[in-house]
């Protein structure tokens, strides 16, 4: 077992005896406890998908905070990180146990993710009956942070945060009349739900919503309906290798060339790669993608294409800004973190610039206040590219107040 215990600074059992008698003390000095608690690896529970067809998006994510953790040797604020990994698999319950294994087991200081939307919702029961600190890395779901949770926070996006400008944009510069598709989950109807609200509001009409199966192979119905019915445009949200599927299939049926495909992070790095010509014109609304021209995200992508030896996506930012949210606040409270309402004034306060932008937490709702991008896939130089046309500053979601 590692001594983390620096040389110096414990105190020999001689030399405190004698100072306690000669102050008169009667009771004994936990020096050693208080030491071993300043000084002992800070645990991280990293929680996400790290198997099936949606493990690329929690490898991403890791990877985003292996990069920040290597800048920084490992140390904040004089104590080691160590990550604890656990797979939640995309399986809400197995998630759930994975969580009880951090803090009941384990004793990490926060616990980190998940991507998974359906798999973070099954947390929060659990994280706010036992006052665990989480801040969640990816999922998006709006129930989040629709509420204040003292020791709940997230560094990546919420569904409004997303939705709800594109809507506003798709209405102002594209289309009045809409099909919406999504995977039939929690996190495919959170994005609809989110972005129908504004888009009606606005005057905008929804012809017909779609919710296939998660792992669909076959859209076939699905698209045959929507060419039926002969939208302006479409706005979709599937993950992982079911966008990649949809948008092949989008484009074999002929519907790309007239009816323009949007959507909610429907582009990463793996589905532009794979998808190729078929992506090029689809529009979506990110928090980050690698073609931002900004000193954060010159910095962080050769970083990242050195570990992984692949173009980072949103999801590997999502880690990265964690990591760097973690770091800014354990040196904020000297690398204590036994004391969690500390830790929440602490990260609340905290403000940077990452390689998505300005970033902060919005006080109200510990949601990020931060820029969203609308990018279209070009082809520059030979290669596929998100490339973002258009930016809204300073997004803060409403939350409860919305």
């Amino acid at each position: 077992m590692t001594d983390f215990t620096r040389p110096g600074l414990r105190p020999s059992r001689r030399s405190f005896m004698v100072g306690a008698a000669g102050a008169g003390t009667a009771f004994s000095f936990p020096a050693p406890a208080v030491l071993a608690a300043t000084t002992a690896p800070i645990k991280l529970g990293v929680l996400n998908t790290f198997t099936g067809p949606l493990s690329y998006a929690g490898l991403s994510s890791l990877a985003g905070m292996q990069v920040y953790f290597d800048r920084i040797g490992w140390k904040s604020a004089g104590r080691k990180i160590e990550i604890i990994k656990e797979d939640d698999q995309f399986n809400p319950q197995l998630g759930l146990e994975k969580a009880k294994k951090f803090v009941e087991r384990d004793k990490v200081a926060m616990i980190v993710g998940p991507t998974a939307s359906n798999v973070a919702m099954a947390l929060l029961n659990y994280v706010q009956q036992v006052k665990a600190f989480l801040v969640v890395s990816g999922a998006g779901v709006d129930a989040v942070t629709s509420t204040l949770h003292p020791y709940i926070f997230r560094t990546s996006i919420s569904t409004w945060q997303l939705s709800a400008p594109m809507a506003e944009w798709i209405y102002d510069n594209l289309a009045k009349q809409l099909v919406l598709t999504a995977a039939d989950y929690a996190g495919g109807h959170d994005v609809l739900n989110e972005f129908k609200k504004p888009f009606i509001a606005k005057g905008g009409k929804i012809l017909k919503e779609m919710y296939p199966p998660l792992g669909t192979t076959d859209y076939s119905p699905y698209l045959t309906d929507l060419k039926s019915l002969n939208p302006q445009a479409t706005y979709n949200f599937y993950p992982g290798s079911d966008a990649l599927r949809f948008m092949q299939q989008y484009v074999q049926y002929g519907l790309k060339a007239h009816v323009p495909l949007t959507g909610f992070e429907l582009i990463d790095s793996m589905s532009l790669a794979a998808a190729g010509k078929s992506a090029l014109g689809v529009i979506t609304a990110v928090p980050y993608t690698p073609a931002l021209d900004n000193p954060q995200n010159k910095r962080f992508l050769p970083e990242f294409i050195a570990k992984t030896k692949n173009t980072p996506d949103h999801f590997g930012d999502y880690g990265f800004v964690a990591a760097q949210a973690i770091d800014e606040t354990l040196k904020a409270v000297d690398g204590d973190t036994s004391n969690k309402d500390k830790l929440s004034a602490a990260m609340v306060k905290v403000a940077f610039n990452a390689p998505r932008g300005p970033f902060r937490f919005d006080p109200k709702s510990h949601n990020p206040i931060q820029n969203i991008y609308i990018c279209k896939v070009e082809e520059i130089g030979g290669k596929f590219l998100n490339k973002d046309f258009s930016t809204i500053k300073e997004v803060r979601d409403p939350g409860n107040t919305q």
